[in-house]
């Protein structure tokens, strides 16, 4: 394998976008179950709010023909007669057209009133007519809209009870590798514990797909043979994982080559550049390196970007933050490289450093609180430099900074 002259991310990507174009695949559900997802098509009122008017603040509604001749005596009226109580949002009889802000108005035991003087009574006041709210057939959230809490009451107050929205995609999950075993396994000379299956179920979740996380698949070709086809008739995108690179059990290209078409085996992104890619009978099959800081970038730039084309969403940005480089980053020209970057909070803002990538222990790369990628083109940063990085946990969890 010739790893010069590799396409890039933006290339790779692009290529994509030609040969894969998933059709909309959609489904209705409860808005009680929508929240997080995307909406295929607008979301129009059922009904008017108010349905039919309404008092815009807690008061008392009057009818305003009584102040036609000016400040008239309530020294005698009674609820039910001359006002009714109305609160904020309560319709009212019809013999009333007018609401008084109930802190200009005193209601004594025998029910009593006594209106503040200066207040000004008009026909309408303090009322929301009919439909100011909202309209029947307005459109409350357009489609492609990702829902959030406030979608979802815009959406109930409106009567919609189900939306209609994109379907997630089930992404499939092949770990493969003979020194793989279970997590929770107590480990035997030369095994390894499957940590991927969960970094990608729930990065998968995440992204909003739907995870189908498959067993452990032994360094066999057949036996990868019969995972990816189980893979292929039950998921819109498979990813298989291990086997990627150039070692002599390195089968799971070669199976993606023989059912499909293979657009690259290779990308100027790193760590993780071995990964490959085919198109299958119209569905994306993906290989990630097994390393889990290769795979977590895979995930990070293609299948967040796959998932997002399956329900028609933009790829999400991250919060940065400027940062001064401490140590030197030492650049890789042919490749973009995700660096992990450690964060420290000072006076004047923030520091970084990459922190180190082989050698490193498991825990400083994938639960780094920052990332950065390098530029193509690019021999490295000095120190000194202000670096813009992507925060991976909030800003407020000093506990990483």
């Amino acid at each position: 394998m010739d790893w010069t002259n590799l396409p890039t991310r933006k290339e790779v990507l692009k290529q994509l976008q030609e040969l894969w174009q998933p059709a909309a695949a959609t489904e209705k559900i409860a808005v009680a179950e929508a929240y997080g997802r995307v909406l295929a098509s607008d979301a129009l009122a059922a009904h008017d709010l108010p349905v039919v008017r309404a008092s815009r603040m807690d008061g008392v509604a009057i009818s305003s023909r009584l102040f036609a001749d000016g400040f008239p005596d309530t020294s005698q009226w009674r609820e039910g007669k001359e006002y009714v109580r109305a609160d904020t949002g309560d319709d009212f009889d019809d013999a009333y057209d007018s609401v008084i802000a109930i802190e200009s108005v005193t209601i004594d035991d025998s029910g009593a009133i006594a209106i503040e003087p200066g207040v000004s009574v008009t026909a309408g006041m303090n009322i929301s007519p009919r439909g100011s709210k909202m309209a029947e057939g307005e459109l409350l959230l357009p489609a492609k809209t990702k829902l959030t809490p406030c979608d979802l009451s815009v959406l109930v107050a409106g009567g919609i009870t189900e939306v209609e929205v994109f379907r997630k995609p089930v992404v499939a999950f092949i770990p493969t590798g003979s020194e793989l075993v279970p997590a929770g396994s107590r480990l035997q000379r030369g095994e390894i514990i499957d940590s991927n299956t969960i970094l990608v179920r729930t990065m998968l979740e995440e992204m909003g797909a739907a995870p189908l996380c498959l067993p452990i698949v032994k360094d066999d070709p057949a036996a990868i043979d019969r995972a990816l086809d189980e893979a292929l008739q039950g998921a819109d995108i498979v990813i298989i994982n291990g086997g990627s690179s150039k070692g002599k059990e390195d089968y799971n290209t070669r199976a993606l080559a023989k059912k499909g078409h293979l657009l690259c085996h290779g990308i100027a992104a790193a760590p993780g550049k071995p990964m490959s890619m085919a198109v299958i009978d119209g569905k994306l099959a993906i290989n990630l390196p097994g390393p889990s800081i290769g795979a977590y970038y895979g995930l990070e730039w293609c299948i967040r970007w796959a998932v997002n084309q399956f329900i028609r969403q933009p790829m999400p940005k991250r919060k940065t933050v400027k940062a001064v480089l401490a140590e030197e980053l030492i650049g890789h020209p042919g490749m973009e490289f995700l660096c992990k970057m450690w964060l420290e909070k000072t006076q004047d803002g923030y520091r970084t450093a990459q922190l180190p990538f082989r050698g490193a222990k498991m825990a400083e790369t994938l639960v780094a609180p920052a990332q950065y990628i390098s530029k193509l083109g690019l021999e490295g940063h000095k120190v000194g430099e202000l670096l813009e990085i992507e925060l991976l946990r909030e800003e407020e969890d000093e506990s990483w900074l």
